[in-house]
């Protein structure tokens, strides 16, 4: 009976023992590194890009996050997925297994889908030239962590009404940088 490899380990073993050809032991490396953690290994020289994504619900089953654009996510090169929820208490989550799990998990049989931002081959988007005014960002940071009003009872700290504070956050942001805008400085 012969020793045929049954795994990419297997086959790594049998080929470091025969073997010191770097771009083969690389790529049994490579093919380990997925078998066993569902991850894609990313090297330097590869021209590979994490995209963005959004959760959007059509159905909201638990009654917690409303419909629409609920998360932001990135889909990392190497597979992984991180996940930002929207809302008043937002939190994050790193999955391992990507995409995977991110709708085994989060996509409840249909009623949440993953929707990209960006596309597979497209070019990542170039940096603005020139820092960003100080001012600017101190007062997006301002706006950002500004108490905001419920819409329901108007309170502007915790409350019960659990109610959605996304446009006043947005009227605060867009207030703190309008002197900088075209329309704003006019």
């Amino acid at each position: 009976m012969t020793d045929i490899p049954q795994t990419a380990l297997d086959a790594l073993r049998a080929l470091a023992l025969q073997s010191a050809d770097g771009p083969a032991v690389q790529q049994l490396l490579d093919d380990v590194t997925a078998e066993l953690t569902g991850r894609t290994v990313v090297h330097r020289d590869q021209d590979r890009r994490p995209r963005r994504f959004v959760l959007r619900r059509s159905v909201d089953v638990s009654g917690i996050s409303g419909l629409g654009d609920v998360a932001d996510g990135v889909l990392w090169p190497d597979g992984t997925a991180s996940v930002r929820w929207r809302g008043e208490h937002p939190s994050s989550v790193f999955w391992d297994r990507g995409r995977t799990s991110v709708e085994l998990i989060h996509g409840h049989s249909g009623a949440t889908g993953i929707v990209f931002l960006d596309s597979a081959d497209e070019p990542a988007a170039p940096v603005p030239d020139g820092p960003t005014p100080l001012a600017l960002r101190r007062a997006i940071d301002r706006a950002l962590t500004a108490p905001v009003a419920c819409t329901e009872c108007g309170r502007t700290v915790a409350c019960r009404c659990i109610a959605n504070r996304h446009e006043g956050r947005v009227e605060a942001i867009l207030a703190a940088v309008a002197p900088w805008t075209t329309e704003g400085a006019a």
